[in-house]
Parts: C-alpha cells; sequence; structure tokens
C-alpha cells in the first residue's frame, strides 16, 4: 500500500506512460454490458405482456457487475504497479463478498413454472437462462481477472489456494442468499445476522453439499475458459512470435 501511495504522490504522468486500464478489459466490459442489456430487454417485453413489475432479476444481475468491477480494478492495479499485496488482499475482501451473487441467478431458475400452452412460459425460460447466463459470465470473467492478480502477486501455491477457496466459498454465498436469505449487505448493517448464519450454516448438510456442488460448477466452467484464453494466449505466441 506504501509503495502504491508513494507512486501517485511521486510520480509524473505523460503520454507515453502504459495506461492503468488496458483496452483489452474494456473491450470485455462493453460486451457483457450489451449482453446486460439484452437481458433487461427480454424483461422489458415481459413486462410488456402485462406482467407485474418485479425488478429483483435487474437488481441481482447489477450485484454481479460489482465483483467484475472489482476484478477488473484489480488486474489493471496490478498490471501497472506490480506488486501491491495489501491493495489487492483488500480487492479480493470486496471481491469475495460480493462474488456469489454472480452463481447467485442460477438458482432463480426455480422460480419458473411450466405451462406448455402458454406462450410466456417459453419466454419466462429463455429471459431467466439469460439472465443467469450473463450474470454467470460476469461472475467467471471476474474469477479470471482477480486470479490473474494473485498470480502477479502471490506464489503459484498461494494463488491457486485461494482459487479453491473462492470457489466453495462462492457456492456457500449462493446458500446463505437463497436459503438463509441474506445479501451482501448484511455484512455492514447486520454482522450479527451473518455470524448466526454461518453457525448454523455450518451444521447443515444441505449447506456442504450446495456449496461444493456450486462451487464444483464453477470450478469445471472457470477451467474451460482458462483452456480456451491460455491456448489462444499461447497460439497466438507461437503464430506471431516478438522480433
Amino acid at each position: 500500500m506504501d509503495r502504491f501511495i508513494d507512486w501517485i504522490r511521486n510520480h509524473k504522468f505523460s503520454v507515453s506512460d502504459p495506461p492503468i486500464i488496458s483496452m483489452e478489459g474494456l473491450f470485455s466490459l462493453l460486451l457483457l454490458l450489451l449482453l446486460s442489456l439484452v437481458a433487461v430487454f427480454f424483461h422489458l417485453i415481459r413486462i410488456f405482456f402485462n406482467s407485474p413489475v418485479d425488478f429483483s432479476m435487474d437488481w441481482n444481475l447489477f450485484l454481479s457487475w460489482i465483483p467484475l468491477i472489482v476484478a477488473f480494478l484489480a488486474d489493471n492495479f496490478t498490471k501497472r504497479f506490480g506488486s501491491i499485496p495489501f491493495t489487492l488482499i483488500v480487492l479480493t475482501t470486496v471481491w469475495l463478498s460480493f462474488f456469489p451473487n454472480a452463481p447467485y441467478m442460477i438458482t432463480d431458475l426455480a422460480h419458473l413454472t411450466v405451462d406448455y400452452h402458454r406462450d410466456l412460459t417459453w419466454h419466462d425460460v429463455i429471459m431467466l437462462f439469460f439472465y443467469a447466463e450473463v450474470s454467470l459470465f460476469n461472475g467467471l470473467v471476474s474469477l479470471y481477472w482477480i486470479h490473474r492478480s494473485w498470480r502477479r502477486v502471490f506464489s503459484r501455491r498461494v494463488s491457486i489456494t485461494f482459487l479453491l477457496l473462492s470457489l466453495p466459498l462462492a457456492g456457500f454465498g449462493v446458500y446463505l442468499g437463497r436459503v438463509r436469505r441474506m445479501n451482501s449487505w448484511d455484512i455492514i448493517h447486520d454482522p450479527r445476522a451473518i455470524l448466526n448464519n454461518l453457525i448454523e450454516s455450518s451444521m447443515d448438510r444441505t449447506a456442504w453439499v450446495f456449496s461444493m456442488e456450486i462451487g464444483m460448477l464453477l470450478g469445471i466452467l472457470y477451467l474451460v475458459l482458462w483452456v480456451i484464453v491460455r491456448f489462444r494466449i499461447r497460439y497466438s505466441k507461437k503464430n506471431h512470435p516478438v522480433d
């Protein structure tokens, strides 16, 4: 943290400096923003058909953007300033507090009511799936960015440990939100309720199974994303070597 503050005080900015925010990251954010707007468009169509107005899905989608933005900042800060462990730990704590909001929308599929002779049934299926898909994209991209930040600042063993711990913790966060009806803001305005639910849930078999299965789902999806991205990077370097 001291290193980061000293850099701000003493560094003279110039046009030749590498930017703090990369265009690669901005492109990803713009693409995810476009997908989010498409999801909201599906909801507007639903409202147009005289559906009761309920913006809980839009709120949950917004919450999935918080870990994405935090991870984006962590990735760019560590890329620009190098080893800033204290700052990264603070950002990681904020990220982990909101990360469960990304896979949480998968559980919204439980609200589906199936009526094969009702046109809006299929619209609801697509709409809820799209919301869950975009929210999950936000979570996976944020996980990639925060993991890349860990790898820059900490050792490989520590970064892998953080990664493996974050997956079931995210599942546990989803459990607290869906079953215990807690949310990320309770950490600030009702920490005692969070503590009580943590103690009770730690002895609940459903909580353990739920956490591990969501963590396994996130892990498999992240592994696919990681392999695709790393293969693309290695392929690009192989076919376009730096002179």
